[in-house]
C-alpha cells in the first residue's frame, strides 16, 4: 500500500487529513521530528509527501529542496490563503502540486491518488522512449544518454515523456499543464516556465536542452517539424 508522509505541525489538522485519507483507503503516517524531516524520508521512504509551509526550525521550501537532493517523491504542497503562497518558489524548491486550507477530503483524496498514478503507475511494455540516442526511462525515472544517466522528479518525467511522444510535433503549453496539474487553480504559465526552464538546466549536461524548442504562443516541440 502507497504511504503518504505527513510534514504539518498542527496535530489537529495533522490526524485530521490522516484520518481522512485512511477513510478513503490511503495509508498515511504524521511526522513527529520537525528537526530532522529528511532522516525520516530516508527512513520511512514515502510515496508521496504532504508539506506544510510554516513548520518549527526550517520552513516547507527548505525541506523540500533538501529532500530534492536525495528523491524525486512526489510532494504536495499545503498552505492556508492566508499564507500566500508562493507558487514559483514552491516550484522551484521541487513541488508537484498545490492544495489550499480548509481543503475537501474527497479533492485531496483525488489529486494525492491522482499524482501517485502519475508518478509510479507506467506501462511496463512502454518503459523506455527514445530519440536520437537519448533513452527515457519512464519505470526508473531516468534520462540515459551515452554513460550519463539524470534521475528526474515527477514534473520533469512528465514534461519529457510528453516531448518524447510526440516529437516533431508542436505539444502546447496547455496539455503541459493538464499533465502536470490537471488545471490546478494554483497556476499558470509562469509556473509552467519555471519547470521548463528547471528543466534545461538539468539536462545541458547531455546536450537534450538543445533539441527542445519553445514555439512563441503555441508551445514546445523536441526535435523539429
Amino acid at each position: 500500500m502507497d504511504t503518504i508522509l505527513i510534514v504539518e505541525d498542527d496535530d489537529i489538522v495533522a490526524e485530521l487529513i490522516e484520518d481522512g485519507l485512511s477513510k478513503r483507503g490511503l495509508q498515511a503516517k504524521i511526522i513527529k521530528d520537525f528537526e530532522n524531516i529528511t532522516i525520516t524520508v530516508h527512513l520511512e521512504k514515502p510515496n508521496l509527501i504532504l508539506m506544510d509551509i510554516y513548520l518549527p526550525y526550517r520552513d516547507g521550501y527548505y525541506w523540500t529542496r533538501k529532500i530534492r537532493e536525495f528523491s524525486t517523491t512526489p510532494i504536495i504542497f499545503l498552505s492556508s490563503a492566508e499564507e500566500k503562497l508562493n507558487t514559483v518558489a514552491a516550484l522551484n524548491a521541487g513541488a508537484d502540486d498545490f492544495i489550499s486550507k480548509p481543503f475537501d477530503f474527497e479533492m485531496l483524496s483525488v489529486k494525492v491518488k491522482s499524482l501517485l498514478r502519475r508518478t509510479y503507475e507506467f506501462d511496463q511494455i512502454e518503459s523506455n522512449l527514445h530519440f536520437e540516442g537519448y533513452t527515457l526511462n519512464l519505470v526508473n525515472s531516468q534520462l540515459e544518454f551515452e554513460s550519463q544517466t539524470i534521475i528526474l522528479t515527477n514534473h520533469e518525467l512528465v514534461i519529457l515523456r510528453a516531448l518524447f511522444e510526440n516529437v516533431g510535433h508542436i505539444v502546447s503549453k496547455h496539455t503541459l499543464m493538464t499533465a502536470l496539474w490537471n488545471n490546478d487553480d494554483f497556476v499558470d504559465e509562469n509556473a509552467l516556465q519555471v519547470n521548463l526552464t528547471r528543466l534545461r538546466k538539468k539536462i545541458h549536461v547531455t546536450c537534450l536542452d538543445q533539441f527542445i524548442k519553445t514555439r512563441r504562443g503555441q508551445g514546445y516541440i523536441l526535435g523539429d517539424i
